[in-house]
Formats: structure tokens, C-alpha cells, sequence
């Protein structure tokens, strides 16, 4: 019986490439990427679009309109700060966090272990993390049940985010 182990790697890649292409097509990118390449710990205000406005029609995550840019203008001490990379046994896991003030009030999943079974997780895991770390507004948060590994992962990128904050 023989095998077709490339079978998994194009299923993979298909499947990232789409993963990709609905976020990008839903969110229009990442809350940072006008800088210059993200670097995780990086601080950006968030909808901060360097002066000028793209008309992408992509939301900002604070929910002020890049098409109305003298309205709805975000709070100035908005910010939004990508968390390290934290590697797991089963693929690395970064968020970034949106800060107003010192609180806590938005999570976005930046990256997250993919692969068959990895992406369902995954999927299932980082809305539920990112509500608990808002509710707690600290990394200190339970683990999910089932995703162990994307759970402390997520802990370790929030916590590295928080502190690059101050």
C-alpha cells in the first residue's frame, strides 16, 4: 500500500491559503501592517494609517471609520501591541492587544498552530481565550479544554504584549 504523503502538505497549504485570503478579505489585514513589518512587541496607536486613508474599507479595530477620517476619531491613548511569537509543540501562537488607557479591550489572533486538526482547535480555542483575557484583563486565564498547547502559548504571547505595553 502506498502512501501519498504530499497529499497532506497540498490539503495544508490550501487550507492556510485560505485561512488567509477570508481574513484578509474580512478584517483587510493587520491592525499594524501600515508600519513597517510587524515586530513582535512592537507599539502602534491603532488606526493609525500614517496620514493618509487607503479606502480599503477595512474596519479599524477600535471601530472608528478609515473612511470618515475627521470623525469617530480613536481615543489617543488607543494602542495596539503585537505579543511575541510563542512556539508550541504543534505550531507558533501570537496575538495582539488592543490597549485603551490600561485596559485591556481587544485580543485579535495573530497567529495560530495550523494544520488538520491544529486549525479546528484553534478556531474553537482563540475566541474563547480572547474573551477571557479581556474579562480578566491580565494572561492569567484558564485553560481550554482540549487546547492545551494553544492555551499557554496564548498566555505567554498576551503576557509578552502586556509587558511591552508597561
Amino acid at each position: 500500500m502506498t502512501t501519498h504523503r504530499w497529499r497532506g502538505t497540498v490539503v495544508y497549504l490550501g487550507a492556510l491559503a485560505g485561512l488567509a485570503a477570508i481574513a484578509v478579505a474580512r478584517f483587510g489585514g493587520l491592525p499594524f501592517e501600515q508600519a513597517a513589518p510587524a515586530v513582535a512587541g512592537s507599539t502602534v496607536p491603532a488606526g493609525d494609517t500614517g496620514g493618509s486613508t487607503s479606502g480599503s474599507g477595512s474596519a479599524v479595530p477600535d471601530g472608528t471609520s478609515p473612511s470618515n477620517p475627521g470623525t469617530g476619531t480613536p481615543d489617543a491613548s488607543t494602542v495596539t501591541v503585537g505579543g511575541d511569537v510563542a512556539q508550541t509543540p504543534y505550531g507558533p501562537v501570537q496575538v495582539a492587544v488592543t490597549f485603551t488607557g490600561t485596559r485591556i479591550v481587544d485580543v485579535q489572533t495573530v497567529q495560530s498552530p495550523v494544520g488538520p486538526e491544529s486549525s479546528q482547535i484553534a478556531a474553537r480555542s482563540t475566541p474563547i481565550l480572547a474573551q477571557e483575557v479581556v474579562s480578566a484583563q491580565s494572561s492569567h486565564i484558564d485553560t481550554v479544554s482540549g487546547a492545551t498547547y494553544t492555551s499557554e502559548g496564548y498566555r505567554e504571547s498576551v503576557q509578552s504584549a502586556i509587558d511591552a505595553r508597561g
